[in-house]
């Protein structure tokens, strides 16, 4: 299997593709992944550097293909603590509002009373089609000790393959 992972990387180092990294934007993890340069054809050109003595002007961000509207697309519907675990759960209700068919990852927030957090939780859906709803559950791993409040801290949605 090793071999396969190293020929799959090599390939699209070669073809100019760079690793999948749907966190790579996200304010609460950073990414680990190093970008792959492209150098297929029609891609942009890098930016030359600034002349001796002047200040570099700043690259555009690339911008997200109709990923402006993702937070639009999740609801937390229930926020609880089981009862025997005492560990927090959220349901969350996750509806594809773009035009294509998506797969989405929803990270969630717990936090206590005094607003503290005490545990992530994590609700996927995959090949979500246009206009087509999923409810999920997100858990949280650690004991929760009287009412908790559930919060949406990331969405990543992209195109279903």
């Amino acid at each position: 299997m090793r071999r396969t992972t190293i020929a799959v990387v090599a390939a699209a180092a070669v073809l100019g593709l760079t690793a999948c990294d749907p966190v790579a934007n996200s304010t609460t993890a950073k990414s680990t992944a190093a970008p792959v340069p492209a150098t297929t054809a029609g891609a942009p050109a890098a930016a030359a550097p600034a002349p001796a003595g002047e200040a570099a002007a700043p690259a555009p961000a690339p911008a997200a293909a109709g990923d402006g509207d993702k937070l639009k697309d999740v609801e937390i519907t229930g926020c609880v603590v089981d009862a025997v675990l005492h560990w927090p759960s959220a349901e969350v209700k996750i509806t594809n509002h773009s035009s294509k068919a998506s797969n989405y990852m929803v990270q969630i927030e717990f936090l206590d009373a005094t607003g503290t957090r005490i545990a992530e939780g994590l609700a996927a859906t995959n090949g979500l089609a246009p206009g087509q709803a999923s409810v999920q559950k997100a858990q949280g791993a650690s004991e929760a000790k009287g009412k908790v409040s559930c919060k949406v801290i990331d969405v990543t949605r992209y195109a279903a393959p």
